[in-house]
Parts: C-alpha cells; sequence; structure tokens
C-alpha cells in the first residue's frame, strides 16, 4: 500500500525537523505531563503525520491515482487519529482541512493550478496537517489562553509553509506536487515569481505585526519574533533558490509531462 519512495528513517528524520520547525516540542513543555508521557503523546502525533505523508506520497508520484488507495490511505488517517480518543463521526472536522487540500492536488489532473488562487488562501491550507496537530496538542494540554488561541499561528504557518515549498524546490521537481513557488517558475519565470513571493512575506510580516499589537496572551511577543525571524530566513532563500536555478534544470520538472507550461521564461 506505501510507495517505493518513502524511507521510513528519512521521512521520520522529516517529520522531527517538521515538528522542531513549527515549535511543537515549546508546546509541548509547557504540559504538565511527565518526559514518558509527553514522548508517548509525541509518538501518537509522529504515527498521525506518518500516516499524512503516506497519502501525501502517493499523490505525488501517480499523475492517475488510485480510488481504492485513497481510502486505504483516509482508513489509515482516521486510524492513528482515534488514538486521541477522536471517534470516526466525529473525524471529519477535524481533517476537513486536510481533505481540502487534497481537493487542490487532485485538480491539478484537470488543469487547475495553485495560482488561480489567492496566496493567503492556498498557503492557508497547505499548513492544514500543522493546524491539526497543533490542535490536538492544544487539546491534550489545554494550553489556551496561556499560549494564545489557535488562530494565532496563522501568520507564521504562512511563512513557514512558503519557506517549505521553496526549499523543496529541487526535490519536488521529480515529483508531482502542489509547490506553488516551482508551479509559478514554470508559468512565469523568476523575475515575476520572486516579485510576488517577497510581496506576499511583506504582506505576512505587516499582518502579523497588526495582530501582535493588538492581541494579548503572555506568548504573542514569541510568536510575533519567530514570525519575523521565518520572514527573513524565507526571504534570503527564495534569493538562494533563484540564484542556483537553471532553466535546463527547470525543465526537468515532472509536471512539465503534464500542465499546459506554454513557455519556461527564466
Amino acid at each position: 500500500m506505501l510507495e517505493q519512495h518513502i524511507q521510513e528513517d528519512v521521512l521520520r528524520q522529516k517529520i522531527t525537523l517538521l515538528f522542531e520547525y513549527r515549535l511543537f516540542p515549546a508546546l509541548i513543555s509547557k504540559g504538565n505531563e511527565s518526559k514518558q508521557q509527553s514522548d508517548i503523546f509525541l509518538q501518537k502525533l509522529i504515527d498521525l503525520q506518518t500516516a499524512i505523508y503516506h497519502l501525501d506520497a502517493h499523490l505525488e508520484v501517480n499523475w492517475e491515482t488510485n480510488p481504492k488507495l485513497i481510502k486505504w490511505h483516509w482508513d489509515n488517517i482516521k486510524k492513528y487519529l482515534s488514538v486521541f480518543d477522536i471517534d470516526r463521526d466525529s473525524s471529519d472536522t477535524y481533517l476537513n482541512h486536510i481533505k481540502k487540500y487534497e481537493k487542490h492536488e487532485q485538480e491539478l489532473r484537470v488543469g487547475k493550478v495553485p495560482l488561480r488562487l489567492d496566496m493567503e488562501y492556498f498557503y492557508f491550507y497547505k499548513s492544514c496537517d500543522v493546524k491539526l496537530l497543533r490542535r490536538l496538542i492544544y487539546e491534550h494540554y489545554r494550553l489556551s489562553p496561556e499560549c494564545g488561541k489557535l488562530a494565532d499561528w496563522r501568520y507564521y504557518d504562512l511563512v513557514t509553509e512558503v519557506n517549505d515549498d521553496v526549499e523543496d524546490l529541487f526535490e519536488d521537481l521529480d515529483f508531482i506536487n502542489g509547490n506553488r513557488f516551482l508551479i509559478s517558475l514554470l508559468y512565469y519565470g523568476k523575475k515575476v515569481t520572486e516579485k510576488v513571493f517577497i510581496d506576499f512575506l511583506d504582506l505576512v510580516s505587516e499582518k502579523a505585526k497588526f495582530k501582535f499589537e493588538t492581541g494579548t496572551g503572555s506568548f504573542r511577543k514569541e510568536m510575533y519574533d519567530q514570525t519575523m525571524t521565518r520572514v527573513i530566513e524565507t526571504k534570503k532563500l527564495v534569493q538562494t533558490q533563484l540564484d542556483k536555478l537553471e532553466s535546463s534544470t527547470l525543465q526537468t520538472s515532472k509536471l512539465v509531462q503534464f500542465l499546459d507550461v506554454k513557455a519556461l521564461i527564466i
């Protein structure tokens, strides 16, 4: 049932880095559990994230997806969600953002690329797995309001999700993936893509600053500082990746086989 290109040890390392980058350990540390209990809870999160990645892996290597396998992956996700005492009747409310993003990925197959969507809307849903896991952390440890509301993480999630797309540019050349940074390069080229992404990061900065200045809670300063740090990092990464990118490399993208890319303008 699992895609052959997935290496479990590499995947676990990727998940560990994801959790650290999204500040999950920092949130878990604010709970009132022993290290052993926290480790057990963390493993449940890892198992759930792994199941979500396996669904994503099927989508990224198969232009024609298998409905039976898709169903199997969704059943697997629901199985690992159930260990958080969430029954199947309630699971849809927890998974609706992931289902929405899967729809965005599937729409690539009918020529509907992410570029038609507002960037904030697109990246809000692309961070669906992170939102789900953070919700489970908040509910398990009852963190609000000390650590802010779940909605307070919006701008941190947006910039880190953009960072993931930019960071994965070269890796995603080999896959069918809704990497908006890559798809923008395929359709618009370097100059336009750089402007669009830098402008979006500036907009995220402005909105994050406004939320910080008008918000409450002891954690909001740390959240704002972390968001600004990620914005600076991501802007630098955009330039670094574009400097490394050559036209011949971009044309090797697997998406070129399927999407109606009129011209590769670098």
